[in-house]
């Protein structure tokens, strides 16, 4: 059984990718401590998988309610997550009891975000379902919402007591679903994992039909995001590196106002790119290495512009406003994660805004 072992200050969590039938009978019903489950779900990853989830924790007897949400990142939501707080409060949800988030990013960051604040912190298993939350969004303990003002601005740190990563989840999902998870994927081998990059590379052709190059690929890229992660749990410092392509990405997705258009990964392999891009106008980056990475980008099909995404709506200046919300913005001046080359970055503010704007263009128009 492969696993991560993620090591903090106030709590060791490890990141397990098994079957989700066999950790629930044999890890999952360790973890419980009261009386009640919430499995927090949506109508994708329930129709998979919550009937199995639920029979193999029925012989805990432990009562389960469940949420079941209609797919989307509008789901991330004060709103949404009001809800589901009074049906918890309601049913007597007490400061024992267990959240399990079951499905993709989004499940996983509003259910953490729930357990985070119901009772002042409850327990929390996240069963992430695909390769997106599989690679990045599970791991970490990141959880929030989206507000009007950009995404994820309303959140806490909240770390699971165990995430369980089944790859088997991934194989009935859509290819644009895979490609989105991909890019997170390859997100991490360009922040820190040159010789990830170089496995990939290998691999384009392949990856997606050959489930032991994936699993290989998936536990690298998240063991690049766990270290960074046991070095700066609260983003004080290097875990920012993980924003690469973050910063023009939730942007983009504001532009959009979340409305599914833009998946989280589409946005965010555009902003790679056009971080890559930024980098190359400050003399950072060389050409050559940003020509590979848009190449492997394109191979493998994930998005580098915003061809056919009514990219008529969006100019550099509606984008640039929307940056100035970004929640890494310090002093008013936008930190953007800048590529050095291929699997390192560095933290650059004070941009000259006359070059992001120009980046902005050269995406629009190409």
């Amino acid at each position: 059984m492969n696993k991560i072992e993620i090591k903090l200050k106030n709590i060791n969590y490890d990141v397990i990718y098994t079957n989700i039938q066999e950790a629930a009978i044999s890890l999952i019903s360790r973890q419980i401590n009261g009386n009640k489950i919430a499995i927090i779900t949506d109508t994708n990853a329930s129709k998979k998988h919550l009937s199995m989830l639920k029979d193999s924790l029925s012989e805990s007897n432990i009562a389960i309610i469940e949420f079941i949400l209609t797919p989307g990142e509008k789901n991330k939501d004060l709103k949404i997550a009001n809800q589901i707080l009074d049906k918890l409060l309601s049913e007597k949800f007490e400061r024992q009891d267990t959240i399990i988030a079951l499905g993709g990013g989004v499940i996983g960051d509003l259910a953490g975000f729930i357990s985070a604040i119901i009772h002042r912190g409850v327990s929390f298993i996240n069963i992430p379902t695909t390769l997106l939350a599989q690679v990045d969004s599970s791991i970490g303990g990141k959880t929030g919402v989206n507000s009007i003002y950009g995404k994820n601005l309303i959140g806490a740190f909240k770390q699971p007591k165990l995430v369980i990563c089944d790859i088997d989840t991934l194989s009935t999902l859509p290819k644009r679903e895979m490609l989105a998870g991909y890019s997170e994927l390859v997100k991490h081998a360009l922040i820190g994992d040159a010789n990830l990059f170089s496995y990939l590379e290998k691999n384009i052709n392949i990856i997606f039909d050959n489930i032991k190059i994936l699993q290989e690929a998936l536990f690298r890229s998240s063991l690049v995001k766990a270290n960074i992660v046991m070095r700066d749990e609260l983003e004080n410092d290097v875990r920012a590196h993980l924003n690469l392509g973050h910063t023009f990405g939730h942007a983009i997705e504001a532009a959009f106002n979340y409305n599914g258009l833009v998946l989280h990964g589409e946005a965010v392999s555009i902003g790679i790119i056009m971080a890559f891009r930024t980098s190359v106008s400050l003399g950072i980056c060389t050409q050559r290495e940003f020509s590979i990475v848009e190449k492997h980008f394109k191979k493998i099909g994930l998005k580098t512009n915003l061809d056919g995404l009514l990219k008529d709506k969006i100019d550099s200046d509606l984008l640039m406003r929307l940056m100035q919300r970004d929640k890494k913005v310090k002093k008013g001046s936008i930190n953007f994660i800048i590529p050095n080359k291929i699997g390192e970055v560095s933290i650059i503010s004070d941009i000259d805004h006359k070059i992001i704007k120009s980046v902005i263009d050269t995406t629009l128009s190409s």
